[in-house]
């Protein structure tokens, strides 16, 4: 089975923190995540680096990389909108928990605890 990589854990794959090598090790395996976990990291990173050019260069890097990205498309917002009030999630956080349940992920890897006591079990690095 396949993990699903939060935007949380690619911010912190590319910015200075403690967890970033745990972090990047994720990185280097196979995953899922989507296009709105991008953008969300893109623009983390652009404000933490105070650097858009450096974290556009991060991202691009994630499309050489042994994961899959899912798009986020009107069938992906569907599914996520059927499931909003089963799963208390904000709007971002549901359409990520959808994607890793459509793709059958096996774990969750993210340090929000939001994601906790639910059908996929959430993981830290």
């Amino acid at each position: 089975m396949i993990k699903f990589v939060d935007t949380n854990i690619i911010i912190k794959a590319f910015t200075e923190n403690k967890d970033k090598e745990r972090c990047r090790k994720v990185l280097y395996q196979a995953f899922i995540t989507n296009t709105l976990c991008l953008v969300e990291a893109q623009h983390g990173i652009t404000i933490i680096k105070k650097d858009k050019t450096y974290a556009s260069n991060c991202i691009k890097s994630l499309f050489k990389s042994n994961g899959i990205i899912i798009p986020l498309d009107k069938n992906l917002l569907f599914e996520s909108m059927k499931r909003v009030e089963k799963y208390h999630l904000n709007t971002f956080d549901l359409i990520n928990y959808v994607t890793a349940l459509l793709s059958n992920c096996s774990t969750f890897v993210s340090y929000d605890r939001d994601f906790d006591g639910l059908e996929v079990k959430r993981v830290e690095p």
